[in-house]
């Protein structure tokens, strides 16, 4: 019981220091969570293989840094000014697996505020999550949004 306790409250740090990294716009931290064969995917509506379906986002870890040049660049226009973010995590479940990767699904509520106009998201995410010392590194992450359906203004910031 310990030994899952403890795996519980490692994988809960590991999350809600990611929420710390995104919200406070810190993004190259962030996307050295990833492996190298990272993937981060946000599906549209449809359902079936990422391969055959619409994505919102759908980026490898090579991809999530050639995001990062470009908003790093003055250029960047679609976040002037920024977005800014909250994000409250929880309902952490890990899932039982076939070795030491670890599956866990959480749900989380993320407020935006740009121009003057808040929004909210939600929805649940799926990591594979791979051991790394003390901590985890992300090998994938599913972001599943509960208004994937809706038009979105704006969804040049991460979720």
């Amino acid at each position: 019981m310990s030994d899952f306790v403890s795996q519980q409250a490692a994988v809960e740090r590991f999350l809600y220091r990611e929420a710390r990294l995104l919200d406070r716009r810190n993004f190259a931290q962030w996307v050295d969570l990833f492996t190298e064969d990272g993937l981060y995917w946000v599906p549209s509506g449809q359902d079936g293989p990422a391969e055959q379906a619409v994505a919102l986002i759908y980026d490898t870890t090579a991809r999530l840094r050639e995001r990062l040049t470009r908003m790093d660049s003055r250029a960047f226009w679609a976040q002037q000014p920024p977005t800014q973010t909250t994000r409250l995590v929880g309902n952490v479940l890990i899932e039982p697996s076939d070795g030491p990767e670890l599956a866990v699904e959480c749900r989380f509520i993320m407020t935006l505020l740009r121009r003057h106009r808040q929004a909210l998201l939600s929805g649940v995410a799926h990591y594979r999550l791979q051991p790394a010392g003390d901590s985890f590194r992300i090998r994938q992450k599913v972001v599943t949004l509960q208004e994937r359906d809706e038009a979105f203004d704006n969804l040049t910031f991460l979720i």
